[in-house]
């Protein structure tokens, strides 16, 4: 396996435990621009930008435009969400 093949799965299983069954993942990386999500995995609920949990479409056709500018990040931006809805729950 190459290098660059290697690091391809090591793209694919990217995934942070932030807090108990809460996990920031990268969904999809794209022409160098990775997407994160921030999951209840437990729940299979996403943050969305509205600082709200919502279902996750099991089905990537399911994800409308709609649902990926809600609930799909930059890395920095997914990690501000996350300590914005932090900070709010305490």
């Amino acid at each position: 396996m190459t290098l660059e093949e290697k690091a391809k799965w090591f793209d694919k299983a990217l995934k942070f435990a932030l807090d108990g069954k809460i996990h920031l993942i990268m969904k999809s990386n794209m022409n160098g621009a990775a997407k994160w999500a921030i999951i209840d995995s437990e729940k299979n609920l996403v943050l969305n930008s509205n600082m709200e949990w919502e279902p996750e479409p099991p089905l990537a056709k399911d994800r409308n435009e709609g649902f990926l500018i809600r609930a799909r990040f930059d890395f920095d931006t997914a990690i501000a969400l996350y300590d914005q809805m932090k900070m709010f729950a305490q």
